[in-house]
């Protein structure tokens, strides 16, 4: 009887699923197209996606692969993909059918998408393709208050091109000393994104500064570097400092009060200081012509440019690794490390300039701008330049 019962129970549950199924046909129609499906026509039961913070591996073992499983698409992957070296910023999408089986895996990274499907073989299909991108611009304009990052930062500016604003005034403006508030900015930049919105490069267009200190400054892109609405280069031979410093202990004079020494004496350079250990960076192109201890300078680094340039950058705490006599080294390159060697008083760089010999006030000096562009190129970057102001 029990039997009996429970058989006679199967068929009216069945019945009543059947049932239910014929409703839900003559009302919805058939699942067919309503669902994605798989290459075999296998529906896709769920998707599962993220990024990778731990290993492909990990990622199959927790979606409840076995390790057979886990193998067998690892090794078709890699044969395309370097599984060793994927990154938080990379990400998957795996797709299941109702039996729980994988019906594809996508990995993308570095704009590549690599897809892996099953074949009838039972192995399975790689193919890698170009991640479409979408390329857009936006600008934005302000005034300072309080500074230039907090500003822009307000006004919506990413952070990576906040930086590269500074980087692209960095020969004509001092950011940390010459901001002052009301002084108006205005930056256009482009920038490309990915089918899931995600932001993969950004770059500046065109840009201005209008300060109380500094004038009016403005720079467009052209051919890989900025030029101003005249058509010249924003680079120039110098940098407009050889760190990020919080201010000017001692400035070029021919008669200072040495704090050790405790006599006057001409100070022919400009003391910068800084925390211990602030990076110091090469403010031209050149070779090093001495790097060592040299007395009361402490340790420090001589460098010729060309035209008869000299720089020098003293009291260092230490050198950048590589750094010795012979050494080429490029504009912006860290050569040392700010410190109090020598006769020092605290940390801070002595750093200074000549020419054939002769000492310049490097805060005087006027700076050469390293090229320029004419004809097309120059309205270009004009009307680049005015179309900010719009």
């Amino acid at each position: 009887m029990d039997f009996l019962r429970e058989r006679t129970a199967r068929f009216y549950l069945a019945a009543a699923l059947c049932a239910g199924a014929i409703v839900a046909l003559t009302l919805f129609g058939s699942r067919q197209g309503d669902f994605p499906t798989g290459p075999d026509g296998e529906e896709v039961l769920r998707v599962s996606t993220g990024s990778f913070t731990t290993s492909l591996d990990l990622v199959l073992k927790a979606e409840g692969l076995d390790d057979a499983a886990r193998y067998r698409l690892s090794k078709a992957l890699s044969s395309s993909l370097n599984l060793r070296r994927l990154r938080p910023q990379d990400t998957y999408s795996i797709s299941f059918s109702t039996w729980g089986s994988v019906l594809s895996l996508s990995v993308t990274r570095d704009l590549k998408d690599y897809l892996l499907v099953p074949e009838t073989g039972g192995g399975y299909e790689v193919s890698v393709r170009q991640v479409e991108i979408k390329t857009s611009a936006a600008k934005a304009a302000g005034a300072i208050r309080s500074s230039l990052w907090e500003s822009m930062s307000a006004a919506g500016v990413p952070p990576a091109v906040i930086l590269d604003y500074a980087d692209i005034f960095s020969w004509s403006v001092d950011f940390l000393t010459e901001t002052r508030d009301g002084d108006r900015w205005a930056v256009a930049w482009a920038y490309r994104t990915d089918p899931a919105g995600k932001v993969v490069s950004q770059s500046v267009s065109a840009a201005f500064y209008d300060g109380a200190e500094t004038g009016r400054k403005t720079a467009a892109a052209h051919s890989g570097g900025y030029y101003d609405e005249n058509g010249e280069s924003l680079r120039s031979m110098f940098l407009r400092a050889p760190l990020h410093y919080r201010r000017i202990s001692s400035y070029f004079t021919n008669r200072r009060y040495h704090p050790v020494l405790k006599y006057f004496r001409p100070h022919h350079g400009i003391d910068y200081a800084a925390p211990s250990g602030t990076p110091v960076s090469a403010v031209a192109d050149g070779t090093v012509t001495f790097a060592g201890w040299k007395g009361g300078n402490g340790r420090l680094i001589v460098i010729r440019h060309g035209s008869g340039y000299e720089s020098t950058y003293g009291h260092l705490s230490r050198y950048a690794k590589g750094v010795r006599k012979g050494r080429r080294v490029s504009q912006g390159d860290v050569i040392g490390y700010v410190g109090s060697s020598g006769l020092s008083s605290g940390p801070h760089l002595d750093f200074r300039v000549k020419l054939n010999g002769t000492p310049l006030n490097f805060l005087k000096m006027k700076y050469r701008s390293s090229g320029s562009v004419s004809g097309t190129a120059r309205r270009a970057v004009a009307e680049a330049i005015r179309q900010l102001g719009d």
